[in-house]
């Protein structure tokens, strides 16, 4: 009985042994089965996050962004283009014509003239309001110069007294006409211009008052004369008076 129950008793524990070795191998088992399927949940669910951001995770996006539907469409905005229709080259606008008024040089001052009679014949009288003016031809012609002096209370053509003083007659002879300027003393009043016998055209300069001086009128006629220059005109052949005021206005 007592080997018996000791052989039985030995069993037992064997197969409490292996009783408890194979729940422990099973635990095991169990155990790393359980963590290999945790592992695998948890890199399936990783994975599932880093490939297409599962488990509610919003994943930043590195892709280049779209634009959105509904943005409001933009101007359509040339670029600048450096070139002649960006910047055309001015054309050149043809510029009008001076006029006379533009390119004349300074306005003279107007000559005084006054007509007078003297021993059945008329004259005009001019003052001359600045130094310097000149006188010119107011037709064509040939030019006759004159030289007088006035010796002993008498006026002389063609003399030459050295010591007194000498005036000219200028005169422009058309075939119709005759026009003639009594200036001042030749030389210091009166610069002469023109040769005697030179043909001129109507504007050629005859002579030029270079300083104030009374005309020879005063010296040869009336001493209370004021005139710087006296003019006559006549028509030609008949030596009929005509009036030379419309031939004064111009000179230079």
């Amino acid at each position: 009985m007592t080997a018996g129950y000791a052989a039985a008793t030995r069993c037992e524990a064997l197969e409490r042994a292996l009783h408890n070795r194979v729940k422990h191998a099973l635990l095991r088992i169990g155990a790393v089965g359980l963590a290999s399927g945790l592992t695998a949940v948890v890199l399936f669910g990783v994975g599932r996050v880093i490939l297409i951001g599962d488990l509610g995770l919003t994943l930043p996006s590195f892709s280049q962004p779209s634009a959105p539907a509904s943005a409001p469409p933009s101007p359509n905005v040339s670029p600048a283009v450096l070139s002649d229709v960006a910047t055309p080259n001015p054309t050149a606008t043809p510029s009008p014509a001076p006029s006379a008024t533009e390119t004349a040089g300074p306005s003279q001052a107007p000559l005084a003239l006054t007509g007078f009679r003297f021993g059945g014949r008329s004259y005009v009288g001019v003052v001359v309001p600045d130094l310097g003016r000149g006188f010119v031809a107011p037709f064509a012609g040939t030019v006759e110069v004159r030289t007088y002096q006035f010796i002993d209370g008498e006026v002389r053509l063609g003399s030459n007294v050295p010591s007194l003083a000498f005036y000219p007659y200028i005169s422009v002879v058309a075939a119709d006409r005759k026009i003639t300027y009594r200036p001042g003393t030749l030389g210091s009043v009166t610069e002469l211009l023109i040769r005697d016998g030179a043909q001129v055209a109507a504007g050629d300069p005859l002579f030029r008052l270079v300083a104030p001086g009374r005309s020879s009128w005063t010296t040869f006629y009336n001493s209370s004369a004021f005139y710087d220059v006296v003019v006559s005109l006549q028509a030609l052949p008949s030596g009929r008076d005509l009036d030379a005021t419309p031939y004064l206005g111009k000179g230079f």
